[in-house]
């Protein structure tokens, strides 16, 4: 026992006591004792960690790879011979695991054991039929084309000017208030990142993320404009305490729809149509193409800009990726895994025949 120290065992007895927790807890116990719990770490994690201005992101992945390496070196040196060095060299992987899961759960994921967002409305969401589906992908066609010609000055100013920053406060603002609809109550102002180099998220096969140890919300640089304002509400949604993938995207676009600035609205039009499309082309391809080319040839530009600046990035492992996230979902509780992105859709049609309801 010479090898294994009381503080890397702490650290693998917090991550199985977090695991037990996430395993056994019911959600309206979680809902009466994390959510208040969480609106303290946002406070604490957006006014020291949010104010620092750079992705901390960086520094938390570099003090990661330094603290596997210390175990590494000490394995090293202690002789891979000896018995004990290989058991220290376990515990200190584990050690380093548990610290991780620990943190994991106690910073954010925690809300997946929260009350679900079905329970928080009062509609359900039911998959719809594939008639009202394809009404729904032509009616989207039309809305673009309507968001598009109706702002076509004030989308392409904003457009030439990228202004992130303003974004940035517009969707958080606006996030924050919607989220509290809901019942995810915070306060304190959540941070969204751009990470470098481009491409860095999107050859991983995602466009955002939120990082639950800093607390940051972040999105690929590499984004074309008008995809950020999407993704951007999206991530800030999880930073609300919202777990669904599917979820934030519906709110995402109901953030959107409801905005002030036209940029914002187009964007969530385009972010929706990016899930309707695919299904709507395997669905009825004459039908698909016939609509899709009655889009004013701006809107055409605008989706086959977005498509090309995806491509310049191709994914890492795609199905190696998929298979780790959609197993990482389904261990909390995301039973349906990656499929819930697309989740957005049922949500939103039932939505609208709901008259948009709010929960």
């Amino acid at each position: 026992m010479q090898y294994i120290s009381k503080k890397k065992l702490l650290g693998v007895v917090l991550g199985l006591v977090a695991i037990f927790i996430h395993l056994t807890m019911g959600p309206n116990t979680m809902e009466s004792w994390y959510a208040g719990f969480y609106k303290a770490v946002r406070y604490c994690l957006d006014y020291t960690i949010g104010l620092l201005g750079i992705p901390f992101t960086y520094v938390l992945a570099l003090a990661a790879l330094w603290w596997f390496y210390r175990i590494l070196l000490k394995f090293w040196r202690d002789s891979p011979r000896k018995v004990g060095s290989w058991v220290a060299l376990i515990v200190g992987v584990l050690s380093m695991l548990g610290w991780l899961v620990f943190f994991f759960y106690t910073l954010w994921g925690f809300n997946y054991d929260r009350l679900r967002f079905d329970e928080r409305i009062s509609w359900s969401a039911h998959p719809p039929e594939e008639e009202a589906f394809i009404a729904e992908c032509n009616e989207q066609i039309r809305r673009l084309a309507s968001q598009r010609s109706t702002h076509l000055k004030s989308i392409d100013e904003s457009l030439l000017k990228d202004a992130y920053r303003l974004l940035e406060t517009v969707i958080r603002q606006d996030a924050i208030e919607l989220a509290a609809e809901y019942g995810y109550h915070i306060s304190s102002p959540v941070q969204c990142r751009q990470l470098i180099p481009k491409g860095i998220l999107l050859r991983f096969g995602t466009a955002g993320f939120y990082n639950p140890l800093t607390g940051e919300c972040n999105i690929d640089k590499g984004l074309h404009p008008l995809q950020k304002p999407f993704v951007m509400a999206h991530e800030f949604f999880h930073g609300a305490g919202v777990t669904g993938e599917g979820d934030c995207n519906f709110l995402a676009y109901v953030l959107c729809r409801n905005s002030q600035l036209p940029f914002i609205r187009y964007s969530g039009e385009l972010g929706y149509w990016r899930y309707l499309r695919g299904s709507f082309r395997r669905l009825d391809k004459d039908q698909y193409e016939s609509s899709y080319n009655r889009l004013p040839k701006i809107v055409r530009s605008d989706i086959e800009a977005i498509d090309t600046q995806m491509a310049a990035y191709p994914d890492i492992a795609p199905r190696l990726r998929d298979q780790m996230y959609s197993a990482y979902l389904k261990s909390n509780k995301i039973h349906d895994g990656l499929a819930n992105y697309g989740r957005v859709v049922e949500l939103v049609l039932s939505w609208r025949s709901n008259k948009y309801a709010l929960p």
